[in-house]
């Protein structure tokens, strides 16, 4: 696949900032190497029926997509999902990437087909991607396909396969680096409009955070390409800065038919009313001590039943981000020669680039973010510093290439940099050895010191014992590899500088090693489960009475999280009396148990939930104060079941048994373990549509809560308004004027029939949502937020038509803004004027 020359030609080539590497048929193989190695990694997921499953994917994206794909084909716009969170927005919503291209696949195409494969399809996006931009940055074929492997299969690239949208946006990341060298390098302005697209790309692919890091590194590039620090705002430095502004703005506008409406959403989300706190952003960051399972593989033992409690401590008090962190030394021994012994100059500019990713992915662990956080305002709108190791790991690849390609020139072009990577090395391996010294013969000086750093980061008694056992376990047997392959580097430098007839072809063999051993690990980073999972309906959906869409249900059960999760895992009793759960992996019992209590997947059944998700910051606030007050301010079992009975929850599924007055004890529900749950009617019940003849007015949630909850509060007769008083038609009837009930409903209307003797409000128990109107009878009304959640309208005696509609804020003037745009830069690319290299 290419070697590269020994000649002064091409050392200098090699050297300079510009590349006279072109692309041929050659470079075919590796690219059709690379693709068929992703089709052995996922050829469940392409030749067989099996479903990815972990993570949101069971409970939020693959449901979302499926909801998208049926009311597409039914010929709707998906505006509104009403089974998730009393209701929610979907084509608002960039996290469910209803406008990214791929989209329309899904749509189109069998939606089960279609969205497995979009993991793949991104996968191979990035591989191609890497080893195009390693290619024009001078790199042999056998290093760009090296660096596009290393990049494709490291744990966390491939642990995206389980996130929706942020490897839609990762794939992207060395497109957009492709197209900024292009733009940089030519005086065209076509490579200029591609890295506008690109960027749009993953603007639509709702990963803000990931598009941060991408847009700041190209910037960053084009500034270390074309820029200078001497002074500082120099014309070139100024120029480009415009060109990115420039850039930015056409992104924006490219994708206003999503940004207006995700802009009007996060108007009134929590996370835009409120922004997020230090704590919120920078949580779920990469622990400094996880960096051993980037080495060594399952270093704190597995993701999912470590039998100690390292796994939830190392992931930031949490279940793990990514399903694996491996890469290998083997790739960073190759990046360290990259950076050591290459003469290609970028290298310090992508070594400094993923040194600083990495130091931002430590979170809260390290200042370096917190700095970041109080000079980037936009960092107060996203999440999980974590994601950053993706970019840093990225950028790790590339420089894994240039150190392959280095250490196959003869050693007499980097023989004077040599202790740049053999002091590195050496020191590693005399750490190692030391390591193993004391775990064998002093192991008191390990147990103890982390004994005490367990004690003092708030370990449990019991737990520290045997973590300070099995980490002296882990260093024994795990160590010895360890060294093995720093010496194996030690000695393939070495030999390669006396040009021993061994050395050469054992680099390769230490690369095709570390492929290999990568490829190994991370092979599971993709759980699956038989399609079964999905179709199997679960035996409590029996016991539910009554129209799917006239009542909610809400499952209490906790899902296996934290550092007890193992522990709970172990505790279920044999599935194999349940065909759809015979042969699922111990990874999916988990979700299978959830599955059965409808903690997950109720979706699935046309189930409409409460609050039954990992709530992503982008509800309004005041649903937030509904899960607060049900979590740590309800005084007891009896208020708990009053409130939630009052927002239209018919049935409510407990891990224990737990009776009150407001509940009738409907029977068992078998969730897997030696424990049933239990499912209870709600005797305090409301349905979806009724008529209030009294008002209250309250904009206090916590108020409106507890009077929701009392039990005495007469929930059928009364209606408590979201607004002061005076501001509504006060209502003070005590009796019921009359009824309401749904006479049709669809994707985007629900229209409601009335009949009232007095005048009266007629409540929906839908979420509220600024989007959603009112007509009455062809005449549109004010819609008022009405007992915390939903809906509600004035309405005078008489028969009535009442149709609730939703139209989307931005939506029409994002459209015309986005075709516009696009026909721009459409006639800019076809123009293509020349010239226009920043300089």
């Amino acid at each position: 696949m290419g070697t590269p020359s020994t000649s002064s030609s091409s050392s200098r080539a090699s050297s300079s900032e510009s590349s006279g590497i072109s692309l041929s048929r050659a470079d075919l193989l590796p690219l059709a190497l690379l693709l068929g190695s992703l089709v052995l990694i996922f050829w469940r997921l392409i030749f067989t029926s099996a479903m990815p499953f972990y993570r949101d994917v069971a409970n939020y994206t693959y449901p979302s997509a499926r909801f998208i794909h049926d009311v597409c084909q039914r010929g709707f716009l998906p505006y509104w999902n009403p089974y998730l969170n009393y209701g929610q927005p979907v084509l608002a919503n960039p996290n469910l990437l209803f406008f990214y291209p791929y989209t329309l696949l899904i749509i189109l195409l069998p939606v089960d087909f279609a969205y497995k494969m979009f993991y793949v399809a991104h996968f191979a996006l990035a591989g191609i991607g890497t080893y195009l931009l390693a290619r024009v940055w001078g790199q042999s074929r056998t290093a760009a396909f090296f660096a596009a492997f290393v990049f494709t299969f490291s744990g966390p690239v491939l642990s995206l396969g389980n996130v929706y949208n942020n490897a839609a946006c990762a794939a992207w990341i060395p497109w957009a680096l492709l197209a900024t060298h292009h733009a940089l390098e030519g005086r065209s302005l076509r490579p200029w409009v591609l890295l506008t697209l690109i960027f749009s790309l993953q603007m639509l692919a709702g990963e803000p955070f990931t598009l941060m890091a991408t847009f700041a590194l190209s910037f960053a590039y084009a500034l270390y390409r074309r820029g200078t620090l001497n002074p500082l705002w120099s014309r070139q430095n100024l120029r480009m800065l415009t060109w990115f502004l420039v850039i930015g703005c056409a992104m924006v506008a490219l994708c206003a038919v999503q940004f207006l409406p995700s802009a009007d959403l996060l108007s009134h989300a929590r996370r835009g009313v409120q922004g997020l706190r230090f704590r919120e952003t920078a949580n779920w960051a990469v622990n400094p001590l996880a960096l051993f399972e980037v080495v060594v593989p399952g270093f704190y033992g597995s993701t999912t039943s470590s039998p100690t409690t390292w796994t939830w401590l190392v992931a930031d008090r949490n279940v793990p981000y990514f399903q694996s962190l491996f890469l290998g030394f083997v790739p960073l021994f190759f990046a360290l020669a990259g950076w050591a012994l290459s003469r290609e100059r970028r290298r310090n500019f992508v070594a400094c680039a993923a040194v600083v990713f990495l130091l931002l992915s430590f979170g809260h662990f390290t200042p370096v973010f917190s700095l970041a956080y109080l000079l980037v305002p936009l960092l107060m709108l996203v999440r999980y510093p974590i994601k950053l190791l993706v970019p840093a790991v990225f950028l790790t690849a590339i420089l894994a290439g240039w150190g392959l390609d280095a250490l196959r020139l003869e050693a007499a072009q980097w023989k004077a940099r040599r202790d740049r990577i053999l002091v590195p090395l050496k020191t590693v391996l005399a750490l190692v050895a030391g390591f193993l010294v004391i775990a064998w013969l002093v192991p008191d000086l390990i147990t103890i010191p982390a004994g005490w750093a367990l004690h003092s980061v708030g370990m449990k008694d019991k737990d520290v014992p045997k973590m300070a056992e099995f980490l002296l376990t882990t260093l024994r047997f795990q160590l010895p590899g360890l060294a093995g392959f720093a010496l194996g580097g030690i000695l393939l430098v070495v030999g390669n500088e006396q040009r021993h007839k061994w050395a050469r072809p054992g680099l390769v063999a230490f690369a095709l090693l570390g492929l290999g051993q990568m490829a190994q690990v991370n092979y599971s980073a993709n759980p699956t489960v038989p399609k079964s999972f999905y179709t199997y309906r679960p035996p409590v959906l029996s016991d539910f009475k009554g129209e799917p869409d006239t009542y909610r249900v809400t499952s209490l059960v906790p899902l296996n999280t934290g550092p007890d999760s193992a522990s709970n895992l172990q505790s279920f009793v044999n599935f194999q009396s349940i065909p759809a759960a015979a042969n699922l992996p111990s990874l999916a019992l988990g979700a299978f148990q959830a599955k059965l209590q409808l903690v997950i997947g109720s979706m699935f059944h046309q189930v409409e939930g409460s609050i039954n998700l990992d709530l992503e910051r982008s509800l309004p606030p005041y649903i937030y104060d509904l899960e607060i007050y049900l979590a740590r301010q309800s005084p007891d079992t009896l208020h708990t079941d009053c409130l939630l009975g009052r927002t239209n929850v018919r049935y409510v599924i407990r891990p224990t048994r737990s009776d009150s007055a407001a509940t009738r004890l409907m029977g068992r529900v078998s969730n897997g373990s030696p424990q049933p749950s239990y499912l209870y009617e709600d005797l305090c019940f409301v349905p979806r549509a009724y008529v209030a003849g009294s008002a209250l007015f309250s904009t206090n949630s916590l108020a409106t809560l507890r009077n929701m909850a009392t039990p005495e509060f007469k929930a059928l007769q009364s209606v408590i308004l979201a607004t002061n008083a005076g501001t509504a038609p006060e209502a003070n009837d005590s009796m019921t004027p009359g009824v309401a009930r749904i006479a049709q409903r669809g994707p985007d209307t629900v229209v409601l029939e009335a009949a009232l003797e007095r005048p009266g409000y007629v409540v929906l128990m839908d979420r509220y949502d600024p989007n959603w109107h009112a007509m009455v009878d062809g005449r549109e009304v004010r819609v008022l937020r009405a007992n915390q959640l939903f809906r509600a309208v004035y309405v005078e005696a008489g028969q009535h038509d009442i149709r609730f509609f939703y139209r989307q804020r931005g939506l029409a003037v994002g459209f015309v803004i986005s075709l516009v745009t696009l026909l721009l830069l459409g006639f800019a690319y076809l123009a293509n004027p020349r010239r226009l290299r920043p300089e």
